[in-house]
């Protein structure tokens, strides 16, 4: 068989192995029930508070939280698998997500290894075949060094990128940024928080605080920090109440401003002003909106409680 023969013998080959691999990641067995669903989304997404565990396997109290949320909105059959992890994405962080993006920066950090490693290993083999047909000269001392310098200055080459990727992307654990650890993370934080929420609103409040100086538009930050503000000030004085409301209310209008579709800061917004500030009207119609954008079930469960409440001050 002649070497042209042989090449196109392993082209061909590449091409059918390269069939094979799409059909067979791309074929589907049928239909997909509600707890297929909840397990290829728990699969692709990191549990906030956890060591390199995905919400899949993970058994934390954060995990089985995600898992919970991830059910409900599958249930209610108004997100894509998609969209349901872009929610919780919006919620946790980039870090929760174990497969980056296509796009922006993840999918550079993704590609950019890669191709720097296929082309040092296409620089070896070049290099390689060069030295192999060179004529053996007299003095062999001065190519011997050269090369030692090339494959020398490839590893560590090879070497960096390794510890790139390692750092970077693959090896990075869920919550923990490319600079900073898991316990610097905003997704860190947020866990926290949310522990926080109501056996120390105080500690949360500060929680929320830290998360808000690393990323002032963080919507979850926003609504759940002014939310425990009122909470907070229900019992102090009328003035220090008064203040205390009106800043809640303003940091709920942020985080609506931010984000009009995240339904827990309309839910807070219709309380707030209907606990605090006396406006029956305008809580219903923040209460409307919430119920509307589909709020979590703990959420939810606020809502139910004071919706009729709302409703009798209206006199319906």
């Amino acid at each position: 068989m002649t070497k042209s023969a042989r090449r196109i013998l392993w082209v061909v080959a590449a091409v059918v192995a390269v069939v094979f691999l799409v059909v067979g990641s791309t074929r589907t067995s049928g239909p997909r029930t509600q707890q297929d669903r909840i397990d290829a989304i728990s699969k692709r997404l990191a549990c906030p508070t956890c060591q390199g565990e995905s919400i899949y396997v993970s058994r934390a109290p954060a995990a089985e939280s995600v898992r919970a949320e991830i059910a409900r909105q599958v249930s209610s059959a108004q997100r894509t698998d998609d969209e349901i992890i872009a929610y919780i994405e919006d919620r946790f962080g980039s870090s929760v997500l174990l497969v980056p993006r296509s796009d922006g920066l993840d999918a550079v950090i993704w590609i950019l290894p890669v191709t720097l490693g296929i082309l040092g290993v296409a620089g070896l083999g070049f290099l390689f075949v060069r030295w192999r047909r060179e004529q053996v000269s007299t003095d062999t001392s001065s190519p011997s060094r050269r090369r030692v310098v090339v494959v020398a200055g490839l590893v560590i080459v090879a070497v960096g990128v390794g510890w790139f990727v390692a750092n970077s992307a693959g090896q990075r654990l869920p919550g923990q940024s490319s600079s900073g650890g898991i316990e610097d993370s905003t997704a860190s934080l947020l866990s926290q928080a949310r522990q926080l929420n109501f056996s120390d609103p105080q500690q949360s409040i500060e929680l929320y605080s830290q998360v808000l100086e690393l990323n002032p538009d963080n919507v979850e930050a926003l609504t759940y920090r002014s939310w425990l503000v009122a909470l907070v000030a229900r019992e102090a004085a009328d003035d220090v109440k008064l203040l205390a409301v009106a800043t809640s209310l303003e940091g709920l209008q942020r985080a609506i401003e931010i984000d009009p579709r995240y339904a827990d800061a309309h839910c807070f917004m219709g309380i707030v002003k209907f606990r605090f500030a006396g406006d029956a009207q305008g809580a219903r119609d923040a209460l409307d909106v919430c119920e509307a954008n589909d709020p979590p079930a703990e959420v939810a469960g606020f809502v139910d409680s004071i919706r009729a409440e709302v409703d009798a001050a209206l006199g319906e």
